[in-house]
């Protein structure tokens, strides 16, 4: 069996902006910054992520504050009315 490596690898081109956009808002935030659900299939960014202060809001269940970002999957309208209600400015990375 032949194996062939790539000469690159990372992200595809969603997930990549995605990533850029929660490390800036991780970066340059005063407040707390969830994901909804995991931004990434990927264990090593997210625990880059995780090193950042970046928290899965299903981790948090009581938080009420600070900076959700949607992630490339989306949520439904209904979704992000519950989560302005509750108290938290969104960050689309769909």
């Amino acid at each position: 069996m032949e194996v062939k490596l790539a000469r690159t690898a990372g992200f595809c081109m969603g997930v990549r902006l995605a990533m850029e956009k929660v490390v800036a808002l991780a970066e340059n935030s005063t407040g707390p910054i969830y994901t909804c659900g995991p931004l990434i299939h990927n264990r090593q960014a997210l625990e880059m992520l995780k090193a950042l202060g970046v928290r899965n809001l299903d981790d948090c269940p009581d938080a009420t504050s600070g900076t959700v970002v949607i992630r490339a999957h989306g949520v439904t309208r209904e979704e992000r009315e519950a989560l302005a209600r509750r108290g938290f400015r969104l960050a689309d990375a769909t």
